[in-house]
């Protein structure tokens, strides 16, 4: 874990301190050069106060130099109020990116409270980045549209603010980065803890395959019913039974005699 803000500002202090010590025995050492080798109770009553003076003025620009939480508390609820976002959020992102730290500075090179790329805070007008109020101005300012893309889907939100929208896109979720993954589930313990442990669970969760497609079948060819060929009849022709002839009748039916033979017939030789 990063040292926090107060741990900073200590070591800092100490540092100073230890350099205006070395820089008050030099001086006594230069004294006691040109005095000889005997210093008064004056002398050294003086080395002190002089010792103490360089200390205290040390603090006094240590102080100065490093905004206060209070202050930063303070510029978070005043911005975050302004855009409409919750100031627990901004608080969390601030204390997961910098732990309140205005002078942080990435590996990647992201700067101040909220860790603005260089290329994001040109695109959000921030002149700044290590001012505290204009820091936290463009990264709400960021958030906030963040929020708008992804329709208020925290996780997605936050995932977004620390791998970038495209990856979120790419992914179609919180992408499978670990530094991302622990980035989210970070932020949401210190803003909603019953929303980071459901995250957590579903990210732990072990990712399902999904099932083999299967084949699409062929469909069968359909089928025609074939015609047979039935040649047409051949009409019959039916007669009608001859009626009978009646016995009266017999001889007006009957075919007529043959004629005679004529003369000439029966002349001949």
């Amino acid at each position: 874990m990063r040292p926090t803000t107060t741990a900073r500002r200590g070591t800092t202090r100490e540092s100073l301190r230890q350099q205006a010590l070395g820089l008050t025995v030099l001086v006594l050492a230069m004294g006691a050069g040109y005095a000889g080798s005997r210093l008064s109770i004056d002398d050294i009553v003086d080395a002190v106060q002089a010792r103490e003076s360089a200390e205290q003025a040390v603090e006094n620009v240590a102080e100065e130099s490093t905004p206060k939480k209070v202050d930063i508390d303070v510029h978070i609820e005043e911005v975050a109020t302004q855009y409409g976002v919750a100031p627990k959020l901004v608080a969390a992102i601030v204390a997961v990116e910098s732990e309140f730290n205005p002078r942080a500075v990435s590996r990647r090179g992201a700067e101040g409270l909220m860790q603005l790329m260089p290329a994001t805070a040109v695109d959000l007008s921030v002149e700044d980045p290590f001012d505290p109020r204009d820091n936290i101005d463009g990264g709400v300012r960021h958030l906030k549209r963040l929020m708008k893309r992804f329709h208020n889907d925290l996780p997605l939100v936050l995932a977004a603010y620390n791998a970038g929208e495209q990856a979120v896109i790419n992914h179609r979720g919180i992408p499978p980065y670990r530094e991302t993954r622990q980035y989210v589930v970070r932020v949401l313990r210190r803003y909603d803890s019953e929303a980071a442990r459901a995250v957590a669970k579903q990210l732990a969760a072990p990712k399902k395959k999904p099932a083999p497609a299967r084949p699409t079948p062929t469909p069968a060819p359909p089928r025609v019913a074939r015609a047979a060929f039935i040649p047409p009849a051949t009409p019959v022709m039916v007669m009608p039974a001859a009626s009978p002839v009646m016995p009266e009748f017999m001889e007006v039916a009957a075919p007529p005699p043959p004629p005679p033979p004529s003369k000439k017939m029966s002349e001949a030789p």
